[in-house]
């Protein structure tokens, strides 16, 4: 199966945001969403969302992913992946930063999911935390981490929602939820699709 769309232009630069649309086939945006929105577990359940992990090596579609997307850039090695399903209304996921080179952030929900057209993006700020916090502070405090990025008058980058929209990003960068309003019912709920590859600041 392929995983991932043709595209004429592969080009990215590490330091700053890359969009690519359409980024998914149809068959591998369809198997995403459902496998983990009917899936039977999930590994973290938050107040706002559930994950599922897939590290590398175990997974099999991941791997896929990462294999296509191989052929196509020069990409660091491919660390892990998460699939989050979002409360209908929700704060999404706080401010926090990951330990990777570069992130791909994907959403899988249909634009005619969204409710509320100004939130369910992402705000990206182009800065990465100080070299001497340890993971706790930028990882799971994101009141520090808005008092750091406020200090150094960063804005945020903001990412509009679009169903098979892709993002690629230092990872290291803070980001955040633009908040979450999806229409009601199982299926409308936000699903989005995380890749990590390359690995820093721990």
């Amino acid at each position: 199966m392929k995983t991932i769309s043709h595209r004429k232009n592969w080009k990215f630069n590490m330091d700053n945001i890359t969009i690519w649309d359409d980024f998914f086939t149809s068959e591998c945006l369809k198997i995403l969403k459902y496998r983990v929105l009917y899936g039977k577990y999930c590994d973290t359940d938050r107040p706002t969302y559930q994950a599922v992990d897939y590290f590398k090596n175990k997974d099999y579609l991941s791997e896929l992913i990462a294999n296509d997307l191989r052929k196509e850039i020069d990409m660091p090695e491919f660390q892990r992946a998460w699939s989050f399903v979002y409360h209908n209304e929700s704060k999404g996921v706080g401010m926090h930063c990951d330990p990777s080179l570069l992130n791909l952030n994907t959403w899988v929900s249909s634009d005619e999911s969204v409710k509320d057209k100004s939130h369910n993006g992402l705000n990206i700020y182009k800065i990465t935390p100080p070299k001497d916090w340890p993971r706790k502070k930028w990882n799971e405090e994101p009141e520090s981490a808005l008092e750091y990025i406020k200090s150094k008058n960063i804005e945020a980058v903001q990412i509009p929602y679009k169903s098979n929209r892709a993002i690629l990003f230092n990872g290291a960068y803070f980001h955040q939820s633009n908040g979450v309003s999806m229409k009601e019912g199982i299926e409308n709920r936000r699903v989005s699709y995380t890749m990590l590859f390359g690995s820093q600041l721990e």
